[in-house]
């Protein structure tokens, strides 16, 4: 009877699991919040959460104000409500750690003297949610000094500064490298240009100019030498004249604060007063424009990445003198809270990747400081910065390519360049010795990795050039023997809430390590993100092996729509030659992740992902390049019902990739291999050798797969914007289709990898839907009408793979991993 009853429980979980799938929604995140958060009795995993709501600025062209409340009590009484009055947007933070148990909240839109309220919402505070309590808007304003200087200094006392500075390392090269500014000629041109080739020269040398300004500053700053304070005077003329707004103009509102603030005392009346005209434009401009509106839409990149931050620091430094300061700083404050990071969850990672990463540095490393530093919040203790280390370790590892999703991944040439300033300043703030070890391998010569000897001093000039004003300012003097090495590091990384895995063979040596890189996120295709649900990439020994191709030659060209973003230039699958769909749409999750000794494993669904692309963003530009949603661009509209990817990684140089296709129609799959260097293709098998690895991927196919393999891009890389200085060499790109179409696809891919010269171990054929490649056993269930199972045998390891669920039995018991739904900020099932 016991039996019975566990039986039934088992299938009404996979029932229930089972009509989640049926029921999931067009997208798990919404390009405009339309959905109230959090609501239906939601588990929060944060504490306190954030209330977010739809805004009537964007879905009504309304302005309205918002009145807020939340309590334990349905009823809202005073005396056990929280609530806030009048305010511009569409978020609320509670500013206190909330008691676990049931909440309710709703809110109020005010237009014009008339209330309406919204519904009431509730949601679930569990005793294990975690979370940063951060103060009050006012209580925040209330930390900062009332004097100047208070922000460039990070609120330290200039003479502790005066007095400190002069014995730090780096005085002398910041005191020389501002002399050299000095003495360089003031750029005075246009910063834009109709040509993109000239108007991407033209924001590069404003650029410079900004940065020159910088290092004037912090050098003046230390020196008070007068040559230096004559070419700030006459640079601050320039940048007057010069936008305030987007990403360069971010750029030069930061820089007119940081001189408004550190020069309060030295600059003429005339010339404090035109900084602040300037600032209070560009505050009047951004209050009308963004509250109510911007904390709305999930990704909205150049807000994020430079004009948060620009604003936030110009309105530390005017706090007290302009009056709107005081609402940009609440605003661009009480965003920060309520919403960062806006493209990962606290759990982890970054869903549009390592190569777009660094461009949100003004946000992730400037303003968190400024938050610290200034207003007191232990910022680097909020989940996300504790998740750090993890992510550049594992996604970007030193002396090897990064992960490969997202734009620019191609730009990046070893994973060691990224992460320098937060490790640092984790490191340092946190006194976290994990993340200095990152730092400090992170700095080393990729040749070091590989037997070449270096300099026991090779770290002292990197450092150096990794947030140097933020060290000498705050007397920071570190060094490798405060790094500490990991001890038990898992091989295994898996970030849910963007939907990325890594699974390393030996990650402390990138000589011997190989990788595979898995993606398949709830963010979907949106942004800097590829159309790449379900794809891996595989490198090896430092190098890349099966990677995707294309070049980012702009955000939205034809190349780059076609055959750069688009799933033809991923390690995925097309259905009748059709990609995933752009923007939040085009989503998958990772359903189950299992680590073990010899053997790692992660499966991911895709079957949302493919379907015509509604994002406007997208859809607009897709028209104005001329590119239609249907068979020739491959995009639009697709039969597909399932893609279920599991990949079983090997240690230290076999992959299994187990594909589980389903269509509403007989179609045609494409399974495909991209590598950057020639591959050939015999029949079902491909072969490809780098410069220190051979490897051999042959593709089994529950019915016939033929195979080929071209050089040509769908659309050619034209890099008008003269980005890429080696030009765009060709990239190579293999296909394997069946050549029957079939409603039901299964793919069995087997990488066998070994170094150049030598050979891979032979894969042989055991049976019917069973493989070896000496010790290692392969069986796959390859008949589509049959339910999908494979097993991997190696050594004292056996992984099962079942339709819901797979167990890993080996020396230290069994684990089981089950299907699990996706996780984020979002409602996808009202339960």
């Amino acid at each position: 009877m016991k039996r019975n009853t566990v039986f039934f429980v088992l299938l009404l979980t996979f029932a229930f699991i089972a009509r989640l799938q049926a029921q999931m929604p067009a997208s798990l995140y919404e390009e405009w919040r339309k959905t109230s958060y959090p609501a239906g009795d939601a588990v929060v995993s944060t504490n306190p959460s954030p209330l977010l709501w739809k805004s009537d600025k964007y879905w009504e062209k309304r302005k309205v104000t918002y009145n807020v409340y939340l309590s334990r009590n349905a009823a809202f009484p005073k005396a056990e409500t929280q609530s806030s009055m009048n305010q511009r947007y569409c978020f609320y933070n509670p500013h206190r750690k909330l008691e676990s148990g049931k909440w309710y909240w709703k809110y109020e839109t005010v237009e014009n003297g008339k209330v309406s309220s919204s519904e009431v919402y509730s949601f679930i505070v569990p005793e294990s949610a975690d979370g940063l309590v951060t103060p009050t808007a006012k209580e925040f304003r209330n930390n900062i000094s009332k004097s100047h200087p208070r922000v460039m200094n990070y609120g330290r006392s200039m003479e502790d500064i005066h007095r400190d500075a002069p014995q730090h390392r780096l005085y002398k090269s910041i005191i020389n490298t501002a002399k050299e500014a000095a003495a360089k000629q003031i750029y005075r041109g246009a910063v834009t240009d109709p040509n993109p080739a000239t108007a991407r020269r033209l924001n590069q040398k404003a650029g410079k100019e900004v940065s020159l300004y910088h290092e004037l500053l912090e050098g003046y700053t230390l020196s008070a030498d007068n040559d230096m304070k004559d070419a700030l005077l006459k640079r601050t003329d320039v940048l007057l004249s010069w936008p305030t707004n987007d990403l360069l103009g971010s750029k030069v509102l930061t820089a007119l604060a940081l001189g408004y603030d550190m020069l309060y005392d030295e600059l003429t009346a005339e010339t404090k007063q035109q900084i602040l005209t300037t600032i209070d434009k560009q505050f009047k401009e951004g209050l009308a424009r963004w509250p109510g509106f911007t904390e709305a839409r999930q990704v909205e990149n150049h807000f994020w990445q430079m004009e948060l931050a620009g604003n936030f620091t110009a309105a530390l430094a005017t706090l007290g003198e302009l009056e709107s300061a005081t609402e940009m700083l609440d605003y661009t404050y009480g965003l920060f809270i309520a919403r960062f990071p806006n493209l990962a969850t606290q759990d982890g990672g970054w869903n549009e990747g390592e190569g777009y990463y660094s461009v949100n540095q003004t946000a992730v490393v400037d303003m968190a400081l400024l938050l610290k530093k200034l207003g007191g919040i232990d910022i680097f203790k909020m989940g996300w910065y504790r998740n750090l280390p993890d992510y550049f370790t594992y996604f970007s590892p030193v002396a090897s390519p990064v992960s490969g999703f997202g734009d620019m991944h191609d730009r990046v040439e070893t994973g060691g360049l990224k992460g320098r300033s937060e490790m640092l300043t984790i490191g340092c703030e946190e006194n976290n010795p994990y993340a200095l070890y990152r730092f400090f391998q992170s700095v080393r010569p990729v040749e070091s990795f590989f037997g070449a000897t270096t300099d026991e001093k090779y770290w002292r000039k990197p450092l150096a050039k990794t947030e140097p004003w933020y060290q000498i300012v705050n007397n920071i003097s570190v060094a490798p023997k405060r790094a500490k090495a990991p001890t038990n590091q898992p091989t295994d990384k898996v970030f849910y809430g963007v939907g990325a895995a890594a699974m390393h063979s030996c990650l402390a040596d990138p000589a011997k390590d190989v990788t595979v890189f898995f993606r398949s996120s709830p963010f979907g295709s949106k942004g800097h993100a590829h159309a790449d649900q379900n794809s891996f990439n595989i490198s090896r020994h430092g190098e890349r092996l099966f990677y995707p191709t294309g070049y980012y030659t702009s955000f939205a060209d034809m190349h780059s729509l076609t055959s750069y973003k688009h799933t033809r230039a991923c390690n995925s699958i097309l259905i009748n030659g059709y990609g995933q769909a752009f923007g939040h749409e085009g989503y998958g999750w990772i359903k189950r992740h299992i680590e073990g000794e010899n053997m790692s494993y992660v499966c991911g669904e895709a079957g949302e992902a493919y379907k015509k692309t509604t994002d406007k963003q997208f859809a607009d530009f897709m028209k104005e390049k001329g590119i239609k949603q249907d068979a020739h661009f491959g995009m639009g509209d697709t039969p597909m019902k399932k893609f279920e990817r599991h990949v079983v990684f090997v240690r230290p140089d076999v992959v299994v990739i187990y594909d589980v296709l389903e269509a509403d129609e007989a179609s045609e799959w494409s399974l495909l291999l991209h590598t950057m260097r020639p591959s050939t293709v015999d029949k079902n098998k491909l072969t490809v050798e780098t410069s220190r690895s051979h490897a051999e991927a042959q593709v089994f196919g529950s019915t016939a797969v033929k195979g080929s393999v071209t050089n040509k891009f769908f659309s050619p890389a034209n890099d008008f914007k003269k980005k890429y200085q080696n030009g765009t060499p060709d990239q190579y790109h293999a296909t394997f289709c069946n050549t029957e179409k079939v409603k039901q696809m299964r793919y069995l891919t087997i990488i066998n990898m070994c170094d150049k010269g030598a050979k891979v171990t032979a894969l042989k054929s055991s049976g019917k839907g069973k493989w070896k490649i000496g010790d290692l056993q392969i069986e796959a269930e390859m008949d589509a009408n049959k339910a999908p199972h494979a097993t991997i045998k190696y050594g004292k390891e056996q992984l099962s793979i079942g339709a819901e669920e797979t167990t890993l039995n080996g020396t230290k018991g069994t684990v089981s991993s089950k299907n699990q739904m996706p996780t984020g900020s979002y409602n996808y099932l009202k339960r």
